[in-house]
C-alpha cells in the first residue's frame, strides 16, 4: 500500500475524531457519577494512540500496524466479559453469525470433524444438498479441495474452501473405506439450510422426543412444524432436549418458548446501563403445545437461549426441567458494524432476566472487575442465593442458571472411553463392521462377539492411552532424575508404574457397559443415521428415562408443578 506508513496516524486520527462526534451522545447517555467521563475518555484515546504512534514508528524491527492494532483492540476486550470480542470479516466468527442469523449458508452440505488426523465426513450429508446427491457417505475422508491436501488442515480451514459462493464450483478428492482408489466429487454450491432441530420423533406410542441443537433464525417455526406433526400422529407428551445447546438469537429463544407459553405472557427481559435499552418480552402468539406434559432437559452445556426457554418454562410452572444445572450465560450482545469491509464488534449490552426476576447470569463474568465503574452493584453480589418464586408459588433460587427441578447425576467417561473417542476407534471400527452387517435391525444388542472382535481391532491399530496417573508419574520420574536421587526412590516409582500397569490392564472390562453403549451408538449411526444413533441412546438415558417416567404419570406430573390434573 502507497500510504502504509501513514496508516497509524490515519487511525490515531480517526479515533479521535470518532470520539469528537460521539462526545455528545457519550456525556449525555452515561449518567456516570464521575463528572469527567467524557473527557477521560477523550485523553485515554490520546494516550493510545501516542503509545501506537510511537510504537510503530520508533519499535527495533518493523510492526504490522494492522496486526498491532488488532492486538491492541483485543487486549483491551480481553479484560471484559468471553463474549465481547471483534469479528473479522472472513473469520469463523463472522460464518457462525451469518449461520445463526439467516439460517442458511453457501457449502456443499457436509459436517465434518478430524478422524485420524484427516477432515472426515462425520454424519449423513445433510438431505437434498450437493454432498447427498453426489452419493457422499459418513466416514468419507477429504484427502484434497481443489487439488490442495487436507492433511495439515484444521477442521475450520477445512470448512472454509468447501464453504463459498453459491452456484461455484468446488472438486473434492476423498477416501472411502473398502474402496482402493480415491474418489473424486465436483460439486457445485448451494444454498444449504441448515435445521436447528437434530431429532424429532417418539419415545414411546404417546411420548414425543425432539432434540434442538441451536438457536437461529428458524428454531421457532422448525419446532412448531415439529411439534405440529406429532400432535397429528397422537403425541400426549413431550421432551425438549436442550442439553448441550449452547444458544443463539433472542428471538429465537422467545419464538421457540412461544411454542409452550401462550399470548401476553413473559418470556424474558433485558435490561442494561440505560433505560432506553431495557426491554420486556412477551409471548405474541397462540402456544401450539400450551398445556399438555412437558419436559426440558438441560446441562452444564445448555447456555443463553437454552436458559431463556427453560427459565421461562419453569418461572411460569409450564413444564419440568431435568438434567443437571445450566450454564448461567445471560448476558446479551449488540453486533456494531466498525468497517466497510463487513468486519464488527459484538460487544455485551445488556442481562437477561426470568420471569421471576432473577438473573440468568452468573457472577463474576468480568475478568478485570477494578477497570469497570459500578460492577458491584447490591443486584449482582447480595443476591446471588435470593430465593424467588414461580407462578404457582414454587421457591427457584437466583444466583445463575438454571437449576432443574429434578436432578440427575451426569454420566462421566472414564480414560479409555475418553481415548477411544478421541482416538476414532468407535467411530473406525462401527463404520467397517456396518458395511459387513447391513442385516442387522435396529432392536440388536452389542454381543460378546461384537465386543471381542472390537478387541482384536483395537490391537490391529496398536491402540494405546495413558492415564492422569501415569503422566504425572512421568513428570515425576524426570524431576527426580534432575535431582539426581539414589536408585532406592527410583525403585519405589517403578513399582508404582507396575502396580498402575497392572490395574489399568482390567479397564476395559470395568468400563464395559461405557463401550457398549458407544460401540452400539456408532453402529446405529452408521446404519440408520443420525436418527438412528440417537434412538439407541433412548433406553440407556438416565435423563431421558427420568422425563418419561414423569411424563407417564400425569398425577405426579402436576404435582409436581403445584397445579391440577387436567
Amino acid at each position: 500500500m502507497k500510504n502504509k506508513k501513514y496508516l497509524p496516524i490515519l487511525l490515531i486520527s480517526a479515533l479521535i475524531i470518532s470520539a469528537t462526534i460521539l462526545g455528545g451522545w457519550i456525556a449525555g447517555e452515561t449518567k456516570s457519577s464521575k463528572p469527567d467521563y467524557y473527557f477521560e475518555i477523550e485523553k485515554n484515546i490520546a494516550l493510545f494512540g501516542k503509545v501506537y504512534e510511537e510504537v510503530t514508528k520508533r519499535y527495533v524491527e518493523v510492526i504490522d500496524p494492522e496486526k498491532f492494532m488488532k492486538a491492541g483492540i483485543n487486549g483491551m476486550l480481553r479484560t471484559l466479559d468471553p463474549y465481547t470480542m471483534y469479528i473479522e470479516q472472513e473469520g469463523e466468527g463472522s460464518f457462525d453469525l451469518k449461520l445463526l442469523t439467516t439460517g442458511k449458508y453457501g457449502g456443499v452440505g457436509m459436517r465434518i470433524a478430524k478422524r485420524d488426523n484427516w477432515p472426515t465426513v462425520v454424519e449423513p450429508p445433510f438431505e437434498g444438498t450437493p454432498s447427498a446427491r453426489a452419493s457422499i457417505r459418513e466416514g468419507d475422508r477429504i484427502i484434497e479441495i481443489d487439488g490442495k491436501s487436507t492433511k495439515e488442515l484444521t477442521i475450520t480451514e477445512t470448512a472454509q474452501l468447501l464453504r463459498g459462493k453459491i452456484g461455484t464450483e468446488v472438486n473434492i478428492k476423498m477416501r472411502r473405506h473398502g474402496v482402493e482408489m480415491p474418489l473424486e466429487f465436483r460439486l457445485i454450491r448451494a444454498e444449504i439450510n441448515v435445521s436447528d432441530i437434530s431429532y424429532s420423533g417418539f419415545v414411546d406410542d404417546k411420548i414425543g422426543y425432539i432434540r434442538l441443537s441451536r438457536f437461529s433464525r428458524l428454531a421457532g417455526k422448525q419446532l412448531r412444524d415439529s411439534i405440529a406433526v406429532m400432535k397429528d400422529q397422537g403425541m400426549e407428551s413431550l421432551i425438549l432436549d436442550l442439553r448441550g445447546n449452547p444458544g443463539g438469537l433472542l428471538e429465537s429463544a422467545v419464538q421457540v418458548a412461544e411454542n409452550f407459553i401462550n399470548k401476553g405472557k413473559p418470556i424474558v427481559s433485558k435490561k442494561g446501563r440505560h433505560s432506553s435499552s431495557n426491554k420486556d418480552y412477551l409471548s405474541r402468539t397462540e402456544a401450539i403445545w400450551a398445556d399438555k406434559p412437558l419436559a426440558v432437559l438441560v446441562n452444564g452445556s445448555s447456555a443463553s437461549a437454552s436458559e431463556i426457554v427453560a427459565g421461562a418454562v419453569q418461572d411460569l410452572d409450564r413444564g419440568i426441567i431435568i438434567g443437571q444445572p445450566t450454564f448461567g450465560k445471560g448476558l446479551v450482545q449488540t453486533v456494531i458494524p466498525i468497517t466497510r469491509s463487513g468486519s464488527s464488534l459484538k460487544i455485551t449490552s445488556e442481562k437477561y432476566y426470568l420471569p421471576s426476576g432473577r438473573l440468568i447470569q452468573k457472577p463474576d463474568f468480568i475478568r478485570t472487575k477494578d477497570i469497570v465503574w459500578g460492577y458491584k452493584s447490591e443486584e449482582d453480589t447480595t443476591k446471588k442465593e435470593e430465593i424467588y418464586f414461580t407462578a404457582t408459588k414454587r421457591e427457584v433460587l437466583g444466583g445463575g442458571g438454571i437449576k432443574p427441578d429434578i436432578e440427575i447425576e451426569g454420566s462421566t467417561f472414564s480414560p479409555l472411553t475418553i481415548n477411544l473417542i478421541m482416538k476414532s476407534m468407535f467411530f473406525n471400527f462401527a463404520l467397517e463392521f456396518a458395511s459387513n452387517h447391513n442385516e442387522l435391525q435396529k432392536d440388536f444388542s452389542i454381543s460378546e462377539k461384537i465386543v471381542s472382535n472390537f478387541r482384536t481391532f483395537l490391537k490391529t491399530k496398536n491402540f494405546s492411552y495413558k492415564t492422569e496417573s501415569e503422566m504425572q508419574i512421568e513428570e515425576l520420574e524426570k524431576t527426580i532424575q534432575e535431582e539426581k536421587y539414589s536408585e532406592n526412590v527410583m525403585s519405589y516409582l517403578v513399582g508404582l508404574k507396575n502396580s498402575i500397569q497392572k490395574e489399568k490392564e482390567n479397564d476395559f472390562d470395568k468400563n464395559i457397559d461405557q463401550i457398549k453403549r458407544r460401540l452400539r451408538a456408532e453402529i446405529a449411526a452408521k446404519l440408520w443415521g443420525t436418527p438412528g444413533k440417537y434412538e439407541s441412546e433412548f433406553q440407556f438415558d438416565k435423563t431421558i428415562q427420568k422425563a418419561v417416567e414423569v411424563l407417564t404419570n400425569n398425577e405426579n406430573y402436576f404435582s409436581l408443578l403445584n397445579t391440577k390434573v387436567e
